[in-house]
C-alpha cells in the first residue's frame, strides 16, 4: 500500500487531462476542500471533507477541485503487487507531483537515524 498526500489543483477535465489507470486499487479521502472524482463507468461524484471513495485503479479516474474550491487536499492509499507503482503516480495523477510515500520514508529514517 502506497499513501500519497497531495493537493488537487485542476478544475476541469480539460486541464486535467486524460482519465488515469493504474493496477490496484485506490481509496481517496478529502481531507480539505471538496472535489469530483470522474471514473470511467460510473456518473461524477463531489466528495467534501471527510468523505471519501473506493475503485479499481484500473478503471480511467480523475480528481478535479470542485466548483468554487481552489484547491483540495486528498488523502490516496493505493495497493498493487506492481513494484513501479510509486514512479506511475508521480506521472499519473494530473502531472501534480504527490508530497507522497518517498519523502515521508525520508522522515522516518532521520528520526530512526537520530535514535541511535
Amino acid at each position: 500500500m502506497i499513501p500519497v498526500y497531495t493537493r488537487i489543483r485542476a478544475k476541469s477535465l480539460a486541464e486535467f487531462g486524460e482519465l488515469v489507470r493504474h493496477s490496484g486499487e485506490e481509496y481517496i479521502y478529502v481531507v480539505e476542500g471538496a472535489i469530483v472524482a470522474h471514473t470511467e463507468f460510473y456518473d461524477p461524484i463531489e466528495l467534501h471533507e471527510g468523505e471519501s471513495i473506493y475503485i479499481d485503479s484500473s478503471m480511467g479516474h480523475a480528481y478535479i477541485a470542485a466548483k468554487g474550491c481552489n484547491e483540495a487536499v486528498v488523502l490516496a492509499v493505493c495497493s498493487s503487487a506492481d513494484e513501479s507503482l510509486l514512479e506511475s503516480l508521480y506521472s499519473l495523477h494530473g502531472g501534480v507531483e504527490p508530497e507522497a510515500a518517498a519523502p515521508a520514508k525520508r522522515r522516518t529514517a532521520k528520526k530512526t537515524s537520530k535514535r541511535r
